[in-house]
């Protein structure tokens, strides 16, 4: 795919940030070996790849480098990366009052007031009524195509934050739970999920605190059939689950982790190879 990268548009811009111990997107971790950065670059921009075709079209990312150099980079739905050779355009912030005190008194668009819960507006109802039908007929994979739609346009013309946004993530979130054909993939999106509503300060709380067990019961679960995946992710949701306050279940995944480590780099029993040859 070519992409005019002059076509491309300002917003969204994402934000990879490289350090010697992972990889984020926006601040959000994404799940790699620790000092692995080939591996990290390849996550991330697979990740930057998905956010693309969900909206149909590039998008620009920042690539922030552990010796804090960047570069600013467009991302085509099909994964081709190209590299500018200027940086991306600013997005001028809104305009201030005439003390400096604040935004203009006259806002280009005013927004009301969201409550959590409330219905998705009427641009989307149509989506989500069908995302409710498919998976009332058993068709989760559907549903969940559907989620991930709306949440990308609702992520696009509202912020990430924003409760509907946050609202349609959950669904997701749940949706995939319900399936557990890719527990990796699950954990990740639990993760994110956790703490997005943690940071938009989503309510009920009891949903978020939901949430936030799953993660952790996925991640168990993961543990128990591919430890290798659940060492990568350990970094991540220990992170979270300190966040949100819980340190008895962030202690639980550190003690598996040293105790599988321990597992990993024991020396052989020289007992257990007597009479080898």
């Amino acid at each position: 795919m070519t992409t005019d990268a002059g076509q491309v548009p300002a917003t969204p811009l994402y934000t990879i940030t490289l350090t010697g111990s992972g990889v984020s997107i926006d601040g959000e971790p994404v799940g790699v070996p620790s000092g692995d950065l080939p591996a990290a670059r390849l996550a991330a921009l697979a990740e930057i790849r998905v956010r693309a075709a969900l909206r149909g079209r590039p998008v620009r990312v920042t690539a922030k480098e552990p010796d804090g150099s960047a570069w600013p980079l467009v991302v085509d739905p099909d994964g081709h990366v190209t590299t500018l050779s200027v940086p991306h355009p600013v997005v001028p912030p809104p305009a201030r009052s005439a003390d400096g005190s604040g935004p203009s008194a006259v806002p280009a668009r005013a927004e009301p007031a969201v409550t959590w819960g409330a219905p998705l507006p009427a641009a989307h109802q149509d989506a989500w009524a069908r995302l409710l039908t498919a998976h009332g007929a058993g068709d989760t994979a559907t549903a969940i195509i559907l989620a991930e739609r709306t949440e990308a346009a609702l992520e696009a013309e509202y912020g990430p934050l924003h409760p509907h946004t946050v609202q349609v993530l959950s669904a997701r979130a749940w949706l995939v739970l319900g399936r557990r054909d890719d527990l990796s993939a699950t954990v990740r999106l639990l993760v994110r999920t956790a703490l997005r509503r943690r940071r938009a300060g989503a309510e009920p709380r009891s949903e978020t605190a939901q949430v936030a067990r799953n993660a952790h019961a996925a991640w168990r679960s993961l543990a128990a059939t591919d430890p290798r995946r659940a060492l990568e992710l350990s970094g991540p949701l220990t992170d979270m689950l300190r966040e949100l306050g819980w340190p008895g279940h962030a202690q639980d995944v550190v003690r598996w982790v040293e105790e599988t480590t321990r597992q990993r780099t024991l020396p052989e029993d020289p007992a257990s190879s007597e009479g080898r040859t």
